[in-house]
């Protein structure tokens, strides 16, 4: 990974991290206001909070989600849950001992801490089966009638899928399509794209339109992802004998998003976009490149990330449109340089 984009990867971690703190901090303040002396509770409440969220989130992103990456769910949930009663338990401690001097917890500190960290966990369990935001929306209702929103659009597809199956068998392709989605995956949940569906040995991501050009997330995704890919295959290489890699397209436009399904409920996205988006990362094998975008696309980012250029590539036409679509090639300065 690139210094640059290594920096920028860091800081929205440690962003993402503060914004956990400082909502924990809020949540803690109002229930220590309603529940003890409200000056002393807030104070408590709000430092509670802070060591709490600091402690529980630090483990889960250093530690837990790698550590316990494919752990069956009853039991990830029972270990996140350990962990996080034990931070806080330890954050109710510390916040007590800088205020008053004492660490004891009441029992009823201790109850509730097993609760929260029960109920918190199960929700996040929930929410990783659905994918992140699914479950919110579900609840809220957002798309119980259709919606028009205007969409960053990420397709994936592994390369030399085929071939590889046949290498390995189904139950160990399987195996290393399950990690292949999983690294791919975290790289672009770290620049807070949606995965939205896996499709076979594809992965479909997106972003709402402002998210995802604001610095660039939605390139930084791919190309982490990429990267993250690259620095993983000696791994791959020791455990599969194969190279885990990918062609990707990325477009932008109007998607109608919506609850589909009685039996099995899942929120679909559907338009021309999609269509459009789909035929863009077909074009990558006809076209030789590893990632196309649409002109469009590139225009609403402005400026890119540093290290990533786009070439263009002229109209492509696609089949079933009356008008062609203008793409850029997106490619590393240093391949670029290398391969010239």
């Amino acid at each position: 990974m690139s210094a640059a984009r290594g920096d920028s990867l860091r800081r929205a971690r440690i962003q993402q991290l503060l914004w956990i703190i400082l909502a924990s901090a809020a949540l803690g303040a109002i229930y220590g206001a309603i529940t003890t002396d409200y000056a002393a509770g807030v104070a408590r409440g709000a430092l509670s909070g802070a060591f709490v969220s600091f402690i529980a989130a630090s483990a889960d992103i250093l530690w837990l989600q790698n550590a316990f990456r494919g752990t069956p769910f009853l039991a990830f949930v029972g270990i996140r849950s350990a962990v996080y009663a034990a931070a806080i338990l330890v954050g109710f401690a510390a916040a007590r001992w800088l205020l008053e001097r004492q660490i004891a917890v009441e029992r009823d500190g201790v109850l509730f801490s097993i609760a929260a960290a029960l109920i918190m966990n199960f929700g996040f369990a929930v929410n990783r089966l659905l994918g992140p935001g699914v479950l919110l929306s579900f609840v809220a209702g957002r798309y119980h009638r259709p919606r028009i929103e205007e969409r960053v659009l990420l397709f994936i597809d592994l390369e030399s899928s085929t071939r590889i199956a046949e290498r390995l068998g189904e139950a160990r392709f399987l195996v290393f399509l399950n990690r292949f989605i999983t690294d791919v995956s975290e790289a672009i949940v770290a620049w807070r794209g949606e995965i939205h569906k896996y499709v076979g040995d594809e992965l479909i991501a997106t972003w709402k339109l402002a998210a995802g050009v604001k610095d660039a997330r939605c390139v930084r995704g791919c190309f982490d992802a990429l990267e993250r890919l690259e620095r993983l295959t000696p791994d791959y290489e020791r455990e599969f004998g194969a190279r885990a890699n990918f062609r990707a397209a990325l477009h932008c436009g109007p998607v109608v998003l919506g609850e589909l399904g009685a039996v099995k409920q899942e929120i679909a996205l559907i338009g021309d976009t999609m269509n459009t988006a789909a035929r863009l990362q077909q074009a990558c094998r006809d076209t030789g490149h590893r990632v196309l975008a649409s002109a469009a696309l590139i225009d609403a980012i402005g400026t890119l990330p540093p290290g990533i250029i786009a070439r263009a590539l002229g109209p492509l036409p696609l089949r079933g449109k009356a008008s062609a679509l203008e793409i850029c090639a997106l490619e590393e300065e240093r391949r670029a340089i290398s391969a010239s």
